[in-house]
């Protein structure tokens, strides 16, 4: 009697990779899409007479704290007044900001045809919401993952830990599925794995390393195609 040979069955491992991997893939192009582009009032009035601005704050200009941890501009630094920075959103979940070159004169012109269109105004699209989503979700299959999975064979937990949570726009996750198992049934056995202290520093490394790649292609290609994560 032959036996047949079936197809290998799939492992859960396998399906929840590459279930990661698409989350990763939409929350990127998420952020990209809605990654605020310098711009100008001229294009804000343009939005607001097509009715597709749907929300909008003024501020000093972009605050950033985090120094080497956290390099990107981490928000707005709102202002009691207005300008010199107007942030707006549209309707097509995209976000420009503009700096306004005369906040007496030209800020206060702007803010009365807001303020006018505030009546009419639509409502924001959830895209801040679903990308907050995706960046939940993916948090905890990766924390569940690390924990449940057997040991990882090329560094300890705690490095995969410090690398993941560290390095930028989720490229450590990308490293983890690639080069560990249980993603990899081909990673190498290490005859000492690399630990966490090891990993906090290639997180700081690659946090320095990703920064001065976005720069870098944000000069060379624009605020259009590379705009700065905020």
């Amino acid at each position: 009697m032959v036996q047949q040979v079936g197809r290998p069955k799939t492992s859960w491992w396998q399906v929840l990779r590459v279930l990661i991997v698409l989350g990763w893939v939409a929350w990127a192009g998420l952020t990209w899409w809605m990654n605020p582009r310098e711009s100008d009032a001229a294009h804000a009035r343009s939005d607001i007479a097509a009715g597709r601005l749907s929300y909008y704050e003024w501020g000093n200009g972009w605050q950033n704290d985090g120094g080497l941890v956290r390099p990107f501009p981490a928000g707005l630094e709102r202002s009691a007044g207005l300008g010199p920075m107007l942030l707006w959103y549209t309707t097509d979940g995209r976000r420009h900001y503009a700096t306004i070159a005369e906040p007496a004169a030209e800020a206060s012109a702007l803010d009365k045809e807001l303020n006018a269109y505030e009546s009419r105004r639509p409502t924001d699209p959830p895209t801040g919401a679903v990308q907050a989503g995706l960046l939940i979700a993916g948090s905890v299959l990766f924390l569940w993952a690390l924990v449940s999975a057997a040991d990882p064979v090329t560094g300890t937990k705690w490095f995969w830990f410090w690398v993941v949570s560290s390095v930028p726009l989720g490229l450590g996750l990308l490293w983890w599925l690639a080069r560990e198992r249980p993603w990899s049934s081909r990673a190498p056995v290490r005859e000492k794995r690399l630990n966490g202290w090891t990993g906090f520093g290639l997180g700081l490394l690659g946090t320095l390393v990703v920064s001065l790649a976005v720069w870098g292609l944000h000069r060379l290609l624009g605020d259009g195609l590379v705009p700065v994560p905020r």
